[in-house]
């Protein structure tokens, strides 16, 4: 579990920062690419470890914590928020109708991922994991609408259908893999 929760500090503490005036600060000192270079590398070494910290809990005696019994029943539930988000992430930077509408479908669509996979998920570890997705995508959220951050251009159909047609695409995969990547059927 430590390992998890250091890759969560790494991973969701950059993003975090991100969202606050030390970035300003931050990037007066460094460049813009020197910033997101070390962001990056960050991010990168918080998700590798939240990654391997998730494999070893779900295996070890931390897989027995649990915090909820989840929602029975609520796959499919699960799997239509999965779609969702999927879909919006694949509209994040087109120039859709669907970003127009949403203003932030990056945030959204990692929030849909998160929420449908809580409904499904009780354990410590997937909670902390998926709960730390969905807290970081609606803070995101809020401060972007806060500052004005949305989109502005002329929206072009094709780009929706290409983000529609993508979503598609990677949830098929996805779900295709989940039993090999992740030893859990996403039909239970």
């Amino acid at each position: 579990m430590t390992k998890l929760i250091w890759g969560m500090v790494l991973f969701f503490g950059v993003h975090l920062l991100s969202l606050t005036p030390l970035r300003a600060a931050i990037t007066s000192k460094l460049s813009e690419n020197a910033y997101k270079g070390i962001y990056s590398l960050i991010s990168l070494a918080g998700l590798g470890l939240m990654i391997w910290g998730f494999i070893l809990a779900r295996g070890g005696p931390d897989a027995a914590r649990i915090v909820y019994d989840p929602i029975v029943g609520s796959s499919m539930v699960t799997m239509l928020l999965v779609l969702a988000g999927l879909i919006l992430l694949a509209s994040a930077h087109g120039k859709s109708h669907i970003r127009l509408l949403v203003k932030h479908p990056m945030s959204f669509g990692v929030g849909l991922w998160a929420a449908g996979h809580l409904l499904v998920n009780g354990n410590l570890s997937e909670v902390l994991l998926f709960g730390g997705f969905l807290t970081l995508s609606v803070l995101d959220i809020i401060v972007n609408t806060a500052r004005g951050n949305v989109p502005s251009y002329e929206p072009k159909l094709k780009h929706d259908i290409i983000a529609v047609v993508a979503g598609v695409v990677i949830f098929g995969v996805v779900i295709s893999l989940h039993q090999t990547l992740f030893s859990v059927s996403p039909f239970y």
